[in-house]
Formats: C-alpha cells, sequence, structure tokens
C-alpha cells in the first residue's frame, strides 16, 4: 500500500488541482473536503444538521467493532448478498449499495485522494501522499460514524466502502496513466458545495460531495455529454465557449432516504427523489449553480463560489436554499474554508 502511494511522487504533473483562485478549485481544501465528505448524508431530511447533536464516540465504536470482524458479518450476511449488493453491479433494487460505492468511494475517493495529494504538494507540505490517504480515509471514516446515526447493530455497509471502495481508490488514482484517463479524456472534477457553519441555530447546511465527468461529443462541436454524481446521478449536455466556459444542464435521480433494508437488517437501502440543476463553470471550475431537488430541506439551491463576485483579493462566496415549507438560509464562504450563515 505504501509503494503504491508513492507511484505519484511529490511534484509530479497535476491532474486535478491547478491552483485557479476563482470558482469551486479556489474553494477546495482538507477542511471543506472532511466537511462535504464527512458529512455528506446531511443532505437528507432524515439527518439532523445539528452536527454537535451527533454521538460521534458511540458511532464509532459501533463502525470500528464492525471493522473489526469481516469475516464473521459476512458469512452471516451471505456472500451472494455481499457480493451482488455491495460489490458487483448485479443487483438494481433499492439495495444496490454497489451504486454509489463506485461513484462515491473508488471514483470520487480516489479522484479527491490525488487531488489532495496535488494540493498538499502546491502548498509545499512534506509527504502530500501520506497527508493526503490521511485526510481521504479520515472524511470516509467520519461519514461512516455519521450515517450510523446511532444505529448499535451490525451492518455489512461499512466493509465494502473501507476496505474495498475507499483503499481501491486512492491505489486506483496512485497511478499516472488512471488519473491522466480521468482528467484528460473524462474532465473528472470536484463541484460540492460550500459547507457553512449556521450562526442561528448551530448546525452545519449546504454540505455535500459531488463529481462531474465530461466527454465530448465527436458528433456535434462544443458540446460535451455531461454526467454529475454523489448521492445522486443526473445526466446532460454542456456547451462550451472560446472564453473557457462553459452552461450545463443535467436531471437525473438522488437518495432521499437511507434505511435499513427490511429483507437483509445487515444492508442499508435508498429511497430516490428527483433532482435537476443548471451550472456554470470556466476551465472545469465551478462558478455557479442552481439545483433542484425533492428534497424537502434543499428544494431550491444556489451557489456562487469565491472568484466570482468582487476583487480577487476578496471575492466570497455565496450560497441560499429554500425549502419547501418557504424557509431561507444562506451563507458566505471564503477560499479553502467553510462559511457562516443565518436561517
Amino acid at each position: 500500500m505504501v509503494m503504491l502511494l508513492h507511484a505519484a511522487p511529490a511534484g509530479a504533473q497535476p491532474f486535478f488541482y491547478t491552483g485557479k483562485d476563482f470558482g469551486s478549485e479556489a474553494h477546495f481544501s482538507p477542511v471543506t473536503v472532511l466537511l462535504n465528505g464527512g458529512y455528506d448524508i446531511l443532505q437528507l431530511d432524515k439527518y439532523e444538521q445539528h452536527v454537535f447533536s451527533y454521538a460521534l464516540g458511540s458511532n464509532a465504536k459501533t463502525v470500528f467493532r464492525n471493522l473489526g470482524r469481516p469475516l464473521p458479518l459476512i458469512n452471516r450476511y451471505g456472500w451472494g448478498n455481499f457480493l451482488t449488493r455491495e460489490v458487483l453491479p448485479l443487483n438494481y433494487s433499492a439495495g444496490a449499495a454497489w451504486w454509489p460505492n463506485y461513484q462515491l468511494h473508488l471514483i470520487g475517493g480516489g479522484m479527491t485522494y490525488r487531488r489532495l495529494q496535488e494540493w498538499f504538494d502546491a502548498y509545499g507540505v512534506g509527504a502530500p501522499e501520506i497527508w493526503s490517504a490521511a485526510t481521504v480515509m479520515g472524511y470516509h471514516l467520519l461519514n461512516e460514524f455519521v450515517e450510523n446515526n446511532n444505529l448499535e447493530g451490525e451492518l455489512i455497509d461499512p466493509l465494502a466502502d473501507i476496505y474495498l471502495f475507499d483503499i481501491g481508490g486512492i491505489v486506483l488514482f496512485s497511478f499516472d496513466n488512471v488519473a491522466r484517463f480521468f482528467s484528460e479524456e473524462l474532465r473528472l472534477t470536484d463541484w460540492s458545495n460550500q459547507p457553512t457553519f449556521m450562526l442561528s441555530d448551530a448546525s452545519l447546511r449546504n454540505t455535500g460531495q459531488y463529481f462531474v465527468v465530461r466527454y465530448e461529443l465527436p458528433f456535434w462541436e462544443n458540446w460535451s455529454a455531461l454526467y454529475v454524481f454523489g448521492l445522486n446521478g443526473m445526466g446532460g449536455l454542456s456547451r462550451h465557449f472560446e472564453n473557457g466556459e462553459s452552461l450545463s444542464f443535467a436531471a437525473g435521480l438522488r437518495a432521499s432516504d437511507v434505511f435499513e433494508a427490511e429483507d437483509h437488517p445487515f444492508a442499508l437501502a435508498a429511497n430516490l427523489t428527483w433532482n435537476a440543476g443548471l451550472y456554470w463553470d470556466r476551465e472545469n471550475s465551478l462558478l455557479a449553480s442552481l439545483l433542484f431537488s425533492g428534497i424537502s430541506t434543499n428544494f431550491i439551491t444556489l451557489n456562487i463560489y469565491p472568484g466570482v463576485i468582487g476583487e480577487k483579493a476578496w471575492s466570497p462566496g455565496f450560497w441560499c436554499t429554500v425549502t419547501t415549507e418557504g424557509d431561507v438560509m444562506g451563507g458566505m464562504t471564503a477560499r479553502w474554508s467553510p462559511g457562516l450563515g443565518w436561517k
């Protein structure tokens, strides 16, 4: 594992982080990655946004207890169930956990590892691959603690997430050929939200880890097929312009709830709802997005990233969300850091 981490040495060609001072790349940092990735599940109505109310200590004990005995858990769950639901794309029901495993953990998590490595390297941090791996595994574990949501039983989900897809993503994106393919051929990048601590109720809002890939259409000049993924999956089109900017539209489905599967209580399943979005980016760095969803607390959300409004020396980001009940909340962010907001 350590040898594979060094397959992309410090100072190597950057594929995913180039130091842009505008858009989502300007907002990207280890802190925003930890909050967006670790608290990604807070987007769902079921989960409490008051982050200090989570019993992370007891949740961590449950997760580590399950991680500490993988073979007995899989034996009781059934290897067939484990492989078809968690690992191989053979199950297409609500319990098809392999879908987010490939999207968020293997591809998204692997790219985040490589991008963080390039971030640490760009700012002169020694051993960037070690710091990056620690940050990525830190947010993956925090995600499992929060997603556990005070359950004390046995869950199979963390086994596939951590041991197969999270570690697998780090290994996969340690190789330049893999990073080059996803960066140059698919233009994979991070279009995550701007996490914000709310002064009005001590909650954490506007979290969400999202990624995008685009493939240029050979039969349609200046247009690309677009796929946005995270706790969702949306397909659409991008129109590119000569100034390096693009406008995109995508629509699809997203998770609205996560629950214990009735037929297999060791596993998690998800309900789905609709999702759509408009995106404006420059050189693959997201400048602004307008998102719509069937989730009551995130019915309409506008994100404007740092570097868009105001002078570059002082150009904060902004966001605003309207719920289905008409409540409005919003906040202001800065480069590299979460924001402060009010509900």
